[in-house]
């Protein structure tokens, strides 16, 4: 299975932090044998792009390539990127699973789906991801 995993990058306090949970994520995933995308490293390099406009037709390009859509809630700060995202994969008909950390109000996303990961902390988050791709 394909896994595009979306997060929310501008409101992510700390940036490296983030790339390395992302990593950590994929390779819980890929030991489970599936595919995985994260879009700042596989097509950006994790180099900061300014235009949101470039993300547009890769988002779309890889999220049709993609059978399941992970996002990572960790705030609840705005994100429009995040939002397309979502937005994306549910016009798509593209499993929507939301990782939502507990204490965040997780709307507008459940409006896309109600599968939902709560976790506390990141370890806990590995945790979960990994027993509930282990059957997908």
């Amino acid at each position: 299975m394909r896994v595009y995993i979306g997060y929310k990058y501008r409101n992510f306090k700390d940036k490296e932090e983030l790339k390395v949970l992302l990593g950590r994520i994929s390779d819980e995933l890929t030991s489970l044998e599936h595919k995985t995308f994260v879009l700042g490293r596989d097509l950006f390099q994790w180099k900061h792009h300014t235009s949101p406009s470039k993300s547009i037709k890769p988002i779309l390009s890889n999220m049709h390539k993609n059978d399941v859509f992970l996002a990572i809630i960790e705030c609840g700060n705005k994100s429009s990127g995040l939002l397309f995202e979502s937005f994306c994969a549910k016009i798509l008909g593209k499993k929507i699973i939301l990782a939502i950390k507990k204490g965040v109000n997780p709307k507008p996303f459940t409006y896309f789906s109600k599968d939902i990961i709560e976790f506390e902390n990141y370890e806990n988050l590995l945790v979960s991801v990994k027993e509930r791709f282990k059957d997908l």
